[in-house]
């Protein structure tokens, strides 16, 4: 099989990215690493945020697909997480374990000094990239599961009873899919209120848009927050063309109307960028 030459210079460049990366830490940073964690709802730029985050030596990052820290796209329990840290050589290790949010919490609780970015963005454009990305019916199906089982799929955390019960009083069985997507939008992000994310002094609420749109500001404020020095490679690669917040067609109108409320509290609480 004939490798290009194009896929040999990226495996040296990343290996040699990774040699630098491991050279700097040696040499600035001899003390322990500290946890962080990414949470919110999905398409809502946190792998984005990853991955500018990761731009860093400072950084050594897992993103739900990582098997060291992820299974099924599900953090693993604590202690395997605490272990990664432990023998990370990075001043950060970050976590971006969206599908676990329910479990934010827990997390505060058995890390008390790791910090936390919720990332939320307007619920038309989730909507829109949500099909796009997985298709018309994928949400829609994760929703309609959470009905039929009673919210099983979050067993290892439970989300409050009064997200299921708001979540179950606007579901409708003939629901479209831009409508499922809605919902899904709805149930990941009310989280940040019905776990009571607001009280933690070591959690912030990050609004997309604002890291898009004035990207070495929001970028500088995150760094400061996470306990590391800001690297203008943060924020290189950040465009805002992606901020439509053009209306989904096939949204239910009641589940708009609780999209707009959320979004208008959402914003309202935004403590970081």
């Amino acid at each position: 099989m004939m490798v290009s030459i194009q896929s040999v210079a990226h495996r040296l460049q990343t290996s040699g990215s990774r040699l630098r990366r491991d050279l700097q830490r040696r040499l600035f940073h001899n003390g322990r690493s500290r946890p962080a964690f990414i949470v919110g709802c999905g398409r809502s730029g946190t792998s984005m945020l990853l991955s500018r985050l990761s731009k860093t030596w400072q950084v050594e990052s897992y993103n739900e697909d990582h098997p060291a820290a992820f299974e099924n796209y599900r953090l693993k329990e604590t202690g395997t997480i605490a272990e990664l840290v432990r023998a990370s050589r990075a001043p950060l290790t970050v976590f971006k374990p969206i599908l676990s949010t329910t479990a934010t919490s827990r997390l505060l609780g058995f890390f008390p000094q790791a910090r936390f970015l919720f990332v939320f963005r307007h619920f038309d454009d989730v909507v829109r990239s949500s099909q796009k990305r997985f298709g018309t019916e994928n949400r829609l199906s994760h929703v309609r599961s959470w009905m039929a089982d009673d919210f099983s799929e979050f067993a290892f955390a439970p989300p409050p009873a009064a997200t299921r019960k708001y979540l179950c009083e606007l579901w409708h069985p003939d629901a479209s899919g831009e409508t499922g997507a809605a919902l899904y939008w709805l149930f990941y992000n009310r989280l940040f209120f019905d776990l009571g994310l607001n009280e933690y002094d070591g959690l912030r609420l990050i609004q997309y848009e604002r890291i898009v749109q004035s990207p070495t500001r929001s970028m500088m404020a995150i760094a400061e927050f996470l306990g590391i020095q800001f690297a203008p490679s943060m924020s290189e690669g950040i465009f805002a063309s992606s901020v439509l917040h053009e209306p989904v067609s096939s949204i239910d109108s009641e589940v708009r109307t609780e999209c707009l409320e959320l979004w208008k509290r959402l914003t309202a609480h935004i403590s970081l960028g």
